[in-house]
């Protein structure tokens, strides 16, 4: 602590000062100061009426006591060497000079003295006054003081480190402060800056006028908004200014304002850059509306799991019948205006056999899927629906958006189109109705020529009439195999026929799925050599509700396929298991052959659908046994499917329920038809 000597003591400080006890106590009480008269010993000899306060002791406590009573425990032994040392060369001076000195009271506390030492001839005896100073409060002033100038320095180091530009103007304009971040942003020093007009220095253009500002700042005492300033350079900056004024606290006069100007020049410039592309964005948008309403298919493109809408053409709703609202999920619009989704078997189907909901939840492509709307009048209107999803990294939709554009860009994308077929099908009914009636009218004549063909081979092998030259047998085997084939054919067109017509039955019994397999399995293998068909059963006994003809057929179907599809021969594995969570049997049949390419996987199915390669390896087919399958299976409530890779072989699977108990007790044994 600064030690204070304001020479408040009373005592004259030329020369040692002489006097005797009975003249020096009268003068004591009147001085300011605390006084202790001490002697050579250190012994208390005297003290005054300020001493006994300041100490809280009485004079009776203090004489004969030494004056190290008087100094806190730690000081003591330190202040006999000093004190003995001071007796040997007495003069007038303070004590302790550039230290902080501290008394005790009488109740033990501590607080800050300045003291100031003076020889004193005392009744002849060489004694020491000591006037002594409580500076507690002196003390607490100096703390205060010194925290105020941290404070100031620590703001100025942080307005200098500011960014901001941060400058200090008097009520008539002129700069008083001007940090680090005015220098950057403007150009000027401080000692160019300081005592410059600020406005005529920046050339300042008020977008509202100055007075605004005045006023907002007299009114308000603050005012915030943008400005525009010229750099040192001439350059002009946009900057984003708050400004506050400061009044005189014992006169309200204003006596300063605190500028703070942000640069934000190159936002401007973003931001209009950004206006300009999103009106480019916008007409592109409206170009693409445009094309979009004048096809006659129905487009949308949704996102997310519950298939949100986010842009459909006007086909779109005439199709739905009702209108999509954006943002919409599909469940929701379906529910709201009483619309139904029918399969191609006129069955509703489950939302997640909706092609636009594979598309965005497992992100399946789908191509020429069959749907039937039913609108909310009543009206059915067959459609062709291809959903593909839209990897996010190729979708850039943020000019579709309106809202969160991060929140959708996040989830999957699809675009799905729906083709009115109605026309199409009405052809197709036409068709189907015509090759119907001429694949009935061939049957007849085709079992004719084949049973002939049969009884010319048998009875010529028998001896039957004249023999046959190998010619002629030849000639037959030829019209029997191409009239097998016929027939072939002409049953897969009535079954298509009557697929078509809804007029297929189906005779379910219970039946064996593993013994049908097996059976199917047997037979096929003394069809052939090259390939060794392999039955796997994983379960006892796969009990399944179905028309054991049709599924035989199916299987039939798969396993010639994969035969035929397997020129070069080798192993078929055939494997039945069964799934207890989904209670369904599982059919797999999976051969090492030609594959399906995968630019034709996703219309495999389809009628009178054939692969490339199967016709560059020359293996004959008409294209209708898949199609056939898939109808039959899914006729069951069952799935088909395969995977395959070109080259390298394929799978198919078939599903289909397992029977329960109740299913037994409920079933009827006869027949069901579609």
């Amino acid at each position: 602590m600064s030690e204070e000597n304001q020479g408040s003591s009373a005592l004259s400080e030329q020369g040692t000062i002489s006097i005797s006890s009975r003249e020096l106590g009268p003068l004591l009480d009147v001085l300011p100061d605390a006084l202790v008269i001490v002697n050579q010993q250190g012994t208390i000899v005297l003290v005054n009426k300020q001493a006994e306060k300041i100490f809280g002791y009485t004079q009776a406590e203090l004489q004969g006591q030494t004056i190290e009573k008087l100094i806190p425990q730690r000081f003591r032994q330190l202040h006999v060497a000093h004190r003995q040392h001071y007796s040997k060369a007495p003069r007038t001076r303070p004590m302790g000079l550039g230290l902080q000195l501290y008394g005790t009271r009488k109740d033990g506390s501590e607080f800050p003295v300045d003291i100031s030492l003076r020889p004193l001839q005392l009744d002849d005896q060489p004694h020491v006054i000591a006037a002594i100073r409580d500076v507690t409060a002196q003390r607490r002033a100096q703390r205060e003081r010194m925290q105020q100038l941290q404070q100031i320095q620590r703001q100025s180091e942080i307005i200098n480190l500011a960014y901001d530009a941060i400058l200090i103007r008097d009520p008539i304009g002129r700069v008083l402060f001007w940090n680090h971040g005015a220098e950057r942003l403007y150009g000027w020093s401080t000692q160019e800056a300081l005592g410059r007009i600020a406005n005529t220095l920046l050339k300042t253009r008020f977008p509202d006028g100055k007075a605004t500002v005045n006023d907002d700042l007299e009114q308000k005492g603050k005012w915030e908004g943008e400005l525009i300033h010229s750099d040192r350079n001439g350059n002009m900056l946009i900057v984003e200014s708050r400004q506050v004024l400061v009044r005189d606290q014992a006169t309200n006069e204003p006596s300063a304002v605190l500028e703070i100007n942000r640069d934000v020049t190159e936002r401007h410039r973003q931001e209009q850059k950004q206006q300009a592309v999103h009106a480019e964005t916008l007409a592109r948008l409206s170009f693409l509306r445009e094309v979009l309403d004048a096809l006659p298919n129905g487009i949308q493109i949704v996102y997310g799991p519950k298939a949100r809408l986010l842009l459909a053409n006007r086909a779109t709703h005439r199709m739905w019948g009702a209108y999509w609202k954006q943002d919409q999920p599909m469940e929701d619009f379906l529910k709201q205006h009483n619309i139904h989704v029918l399969d191609a078997n006129q069955q509703e189907m489950a939302l997640s056999s909706f092609a636009t909901l594979r598309a965005v939840r497992k992100g399946e492509t789908i191509l020429y899927h069959q749907e039937t709307i039913r609108q909310p009048d009543g009206t059915s209107l067959p459609v062709l629906v291809n959903a593909i999803p839209v990897r996010k990294k190729q979708a850039d939709i943020s000019f579709l958006l309106q809202s969160d554009t991060e929140s959708v860009e996040q989830q999957q994308l699809a675009i799905v189109v729906y083709q009115d077929v109605t026309p199409l099908k009405e052809a197709e009914y036409l068709k189907d109705e015509f090759i119907g009636i001429v694949a009935h009218e061939l049957r007849t004549p085709l079992a004719v020529l084949m049973g002939y063909a049969d009884t010319l081979l048998v009875q010529s092998a028998r001896g039957h009439g004249a023999p046959l030259a190998d010619w002629q047998q030849d000639a037959l085997q030829d019209i029997k195999q191409a009239t097998e084939r016929l027939v072939t054919l002409t049953d897969g067109l009535l079954d298509v026929t009557r697929l078509q017509a809804g007029r297929l039955l189906l005779h379910c019994t219970a039946t064996d799925l593993d013994a049908l397999v097996q059976r199917v399995a047997s037979h096929l293998q003394q069809t052939t050599s090259q390939h060794q068909l392999e039955v796997h059963l994983h379960t006892p006994a796969a009990i399944v509700y179905m028309d054991p003809q049709r599924i035989d057929q199916v299987l039939t179907n798969l396993i010639e396929n994969a035969i035929k599809y397997s020129p070069q021969g080798g192993p078929i594995w055939i494997e039945v298991r069964t799934n207890p969570e989904q209670q369904t049997a599982i059919v797999s049949v999976q051969d090492r052959g030609i594959g399906i390419p995968k630019r034709q996987q996703g219309q495999i199915f389809g009628r009178f659908m054939r692969a490339d390669n199967a016709q560059a390896w020359g293996i004959t087919g008409t294209g209708l046994g898949l199609y056939l399958c898939r109808q039959l299976v899914e006729r069951h409530k069952g799935q088909l499917w395969f995977e395959s890779e070109e080259g390298v072989g394929s799978t198919f699977f078939m599903s289909l329920p397992l029977l329960s108990l109740r299913d037994e007790e409920t079933s009827p044994p006869t027949t069901s038809a579609n």
